[in-house]
Formats: C-alpha cells, sequence, structure tokens
C-alpha cells in the first residue's frame, strides 16, 4: 500500500529536480550590450568590395596560395627520411618528434646530398 505513494514522492522529487536542469545561453551578458557604429548595408558593401578584391579566403584553399615548388629532388627527400628513421627522429602517433642535433641535421643532409649524386650519374648514363 505504501508502494504507490513511495513512487508518486519520487516521481515528484525527481519533476523538482528536473527543473533545475535549464539550458543557458554559453555568452556573457557584456556581449550584448555591443552597438554598431556602421549600418547593415555599409557591412554588406564592405564585404562585397572585399571580395571582389579577393581579400576573403575560403577555408583551407586560399585564392592566395602560392603553389610550392620542392627545391629537392624525389630521392633526396626519401634518402633524408630514411635517415632520419634510423636515426629515430621520426615521430609516431602523437608523440612528438624528439629534437634533432646539429650533428644529426648534418646526417640528414648528407645522405640527401648521396642520393642526389647518385641520382645525377644515374641520369647522365
Amino acid at each position: 500500500m505504501n508502494t504507490p505513494r513511495t513512487l508518486i514522492a519520487a516521481a515528484l522529487v525527481a519533476l523538482f529536480a528536473a527543473g533545475g536542469a535549464v539550458a543557458q545561453e554559453a555568452t556573457p551578458d557584456t556581449w550584448t550590450e555591443i552597438t554598431s557604429t556602421v549600418s547593415r548595408a555599409e557591412v554588406r558593401a564592405d564585404a562585397a568590395a572585399a571580395q571582389q578584391a579577393g581579400r576573403i579566403e575560403y577555408g583551407e584553399a586560399s585564392r592566395s596560395a602560392v603553389a610550392f615548388v620542392s627545391t629537392k629532388t624525389r630521392a633526396q627527400v626519401l634518402a633524408e627520411a630514411a635517415e632520419a628513421q634510423r636515426l629515430g627522429l621520426l615521430g609516431h602517433g602523437e608523440r612528438s618528434a624528439p629534437s634533432i642535433s646539429p650533428a644529426q641535421a648534418d646526417l640528414i643532409q648528407m645522405a640527401g646530398l648521396r642520393a642526389l649524386g647518385t641520382s645525377v650519374a644515374q641520369s647522365a648514363r
């Protein structure tokens, strides 16, 4: 006989406890006190002028990006990567790559130059 009363009491407690879980706006109230010094039409005109002048970029593919031109051959890049891996200097997963000493940087550069020398010699044949 007490079971229905206990269930009703539990439901009322849960109902009142859930009343406190109300979503709030994530911005402080002071942010809403900003008044603009320009009209909506002026903002739209500025945006249109910037878009026509090419000053607005879209995501990762910006119009002002310059095409990358490598200064190394594919053989150099592969040889330098192999040397860095041999020296244990490549990061893996979320672990960051270790610092490279000047001596290790020289070893990596020399590996690239050796690869360049062999690829030049092979292309001369």
